[in-house]
């Protein structure tokens, strides 16, 4: 039985359209079916996964399917080969999209082979997509999108239509698996064919603004109050505490949210790359959803150029035939190309390859939007009162000759002076909310993933919780780098702040990280988890984030007595309880 679609001509908003998808994709897929064959299927189920997430349901997923009856094997995109895929009859993909549409780091391998002109037909093929994303970002759940597109144009046939989750994945994961679950029974039935209707994006609800009347489309321009460096002249980088004022606007926050800054491209930047062109800075230009403009207007405030994707060394490939840029398009060259566009930029090919653009639009073709940039917020509503806090590394380097950085960070450290207004709003966070006022609390928060913990402590102080509270804190040196240093020895040595604990990298001649401290502290730090502590992560996904989540698997199997499996059931069950929070980018 096909479950009803709303098609995209409905009269209906994206988001109505979305939510109606999923609330019918789980009333008909409860709905009696016709009888049909229980014969168990050997179903893989593979993942892409950059923070943990899409790895995480996929185990699950496989454990729901073998107490189904089937036979269920798992395994990551970023271990596995085109040929091992194309052996199978029955797969489902549950993968992220990073960046600005880009496939997990560890899974552009696959991904090239994949799109590859000699990649298999794969006519004998079932499959399902339940694709995660951010709805942020342009390019939402796009790998989600390509690889349902690229099994289906390979000749796979659809088991349902794929799912597209925003960042609060449970409801529509456990949509997508509601409504599964009938089409794995009707795969066995002859002649009963899947429904192949339009993708459906039925994602979870999105959150609603925490301010009604100020958003990523209107956003506030709050005045820079404060802006004060957090490391020491000698350190190797900088961090900053900045202070906007939110006191004549209507824009409320919760400790644990993000701030948007709607940022602006270096105009310098932006001035070289014109001149590189050869049509004029006031040529009119039209930018999706921005509308009409000028070139130099989309370059300062809508396009961005800083860094390179596929997209734009495809684009330069083709037009000079350059035998360096075609090579590097190649599936088994996909490591030599992510170096390539690390440190370059469109300025960089312009250089090298001059009159490889010849008419505007081919930026707006080419160039990915330029998107907000979210910080998580430091800063307490109860205690701060009307001031929203950031903590933001600035990012600097130096390659090619050239002087390079993050494009927000350098504008909020050398472009925009205090007292000057922004554009921000305010993202809502509702997966990294304080715990019960009396929960013991864990915080890993290395870097500037200091910054939710900052204003999680301060809030519970300011209302009065009485829960235990436990940080760990990492850095390069204690010296240099130890963010908010005298907050936290006060609030330790008040009694507030339970237990601190930093590791310094760079303090000793061994590295030392805050994931080797919690090892270290695994007794207590299980003790902590017996007695209903929730834990909390911020920081870095690509390594931090994992090397964290793989200690506190260490630490439950070791002090719990536990085997690998088992100790991989209580994290699962402490992502289902609601007692592991992250928070990774």
């Amino acid at each position: 039985m096909s479950v009803p679609f709303l098609p995209d001509n409905a009269p209906f908003s994206t988001e109505q359209r979305a939510w109606l998808n999923g609330f019918l994709a789980g009333l008909f897929s409860a709905a009696p079916t016709a009888a049909a064959a229980v014969d168990p299927l050997q179903l893989a189920v593979y993942f892409a996964s950059q923070s943990g997430t899409a790895e995480r349901l996929a185990k699950k997923l496989v454990k729901e399917l073998k107490a189904q009856g089937h036979v269920a094997e798992l395994a990551s995109l970023a271990k596995v080969t085109l040929a091992d895929v194309a052996g199978k009859q029955h797969a489902l993909f549950l993968v992220s999209t990073y960046g600005e549409g880009d496939p997990p780091e560890s899974s552009i391998s696959f991904r090239d082979s994949l799109f590859a002109d000699g990649a298999p037909k794969l006519d004998a093929m079932r499959y399902a997509v339940f694709a995660l994303g951010d709805r942020h970002y342009e390019q939402f759940c796009k790998f989600g999108a390509d690889v349902d597109e690229r099994l289906r144009a390979l000749g796979a046939t659809r088991l349902m239509a794929r799912v597209d989750a925003d960042v609060d994945v449970d409801v529509p994961f456990e949509q997508w698996k509601t409504a599964l679950r009938p089409h794995l029974t009707q795969a066995q039935v002859p002649g009963v064919v899947a429904s192949t209707a339009p993708v459906a994006v039925a994602c979870a609800a999105e959150s609603a603004p925490a301010s009604p009347g100020h958003s990523r489309d209107n956003p506030f321009h709050a005045e820079m109050r404060e802006r004060k460096p957090l490391t020491r002249d000698v350190s190797s980088k900088m961090t900053m505490h900045l202070s906007f004022g939110l006191a004549d606007s209507d824009v409320h926050y919760q400790a644990g949210d993000a701030c948007g800054v709607i940022a602006q491209n270096d105009p310098e930047l932006v001035e070289e790359i014109l001149t590189l062109l050869p049509f004029a800075a006031d040529t009119k230009i039209e930018v999706a959803k921005s509308g009409v403009t000028t070139v130099r207007d989309a370059l300062l405030h809508h396009l961005q150029p800083t860094r390179l994707t596929r997209k734009i060394v495809q684009h330069f490939a083709a037009r000079t035939e350059a035998k360096p840029l075609t090579t590097l398009l190649l599936p088994e060259e996909a490591s030599h190309l992510d170096s390539f566009m690390w440190d370059r930029g469109l300025v960089d090919l312009l250089h090298e390859y001059p009159g490889s653009v010849s008419e505007p639009a081919e930026l707006v073709s080419m160039l990915p939007r330029l998107s907000p940039r979210l910080y998580s917020i430091s800063s307490s509503p109860a205690a701060h009162g009307r001031e929203v806090h950031c903590t933001i590394a600035v990012v600097r380097y130096r390659s090619h000759n050239r002087e390079r950085g993050g494009i927000a960070s350098t504008m909020l450290s050398d472009r925009v002076r205090v007292g000057e207004r922004l554009p921000i709003y305010i993202q809502p966070n509702k997966k990294f909310r304080l715990p019960a006022s009396d929960v013991p609390m864990i915080m890993i928060g290395p870097g500037t993933g200091i910054a939710p913990f900052r204003a999680f402590l301060h809030e519970r102080q300011a209302l009065g919780h009485g829960g235990r509270n436990w940080l760990f804190f990492g850095e390069r040196s204690a010296q240099t780098d130890f963010l908010y240093c005298d907050e936290l020895h006060g609030l330790r040595d008040s009694g507030y702040l339970t237990r601190l604990d930093t590791a310094f990298s760079r303090d000793q001649s061994h590295k030392i990280y805050v994931q080797d401290r919690m090892k270290e502290n695994g007794a207590e730090l299980w003790r902590w988890l017996c007695e209903g502590a929730q834990i909390y992560v911020c920081g870095d996904a690509s390594r931090m984030a994992k090397d964290v989540d793989a200690s506190l698997h260490e630490v439950i199997a070791r002090h719990g007595g536990m085997n690998a499996e088992a100790a991989g059931d209580y994290v699962s069950q402490l992502h289902d309880d609601g007692r592991y929070h992250r928070d990774v980018y």
